[in-house]
């Protein structure tokens, strides 16, 4: 799938990757952090679970061996990212 990054001179453009999480995830984290007060905390102190209840079986398993970002070498090949340097970022960034 493709989700939308902010590359150089602010241009937008859909970055590549597998999907690793379930399509209704929005739903499942708010179901899962609602029952479960320790991962709550843990998702408000870093925005991170170190057991995401999104992450499907083989998500896990293309996160693990970092496969998920492979399709991005079509955006490299495309000149919307760079090998090197930062990494594009979503717009949810941009106004931190």
């Amino acid at each position: 799938y493709g989700h939308k990054r902010i590359g150089r001179g602010g241009r937008i453009f859909s970055c590549l990757k597998f999907r690793t999480m379930v399509p209704d995830g929005e739903r499942v984290l708010a179901a899962y952090l609602a029952a479960n007060p320790e991962a709550n905390a843990e998702w408000i102190a870093t925005r991170k679970l170190k057991n995401d209840p999104r992450v499907t079986r083989v998500g896990a398993v293309l996160r693990k061996l970092s496969l998920d970002e492979l399709p991005q070498i079509l955006n490299i090949l495309q000149g919307d990212m760079s090998l090197v340097g930062p990494r594009p970022v979503v717009r949810d960034e941009l106004e931190i």
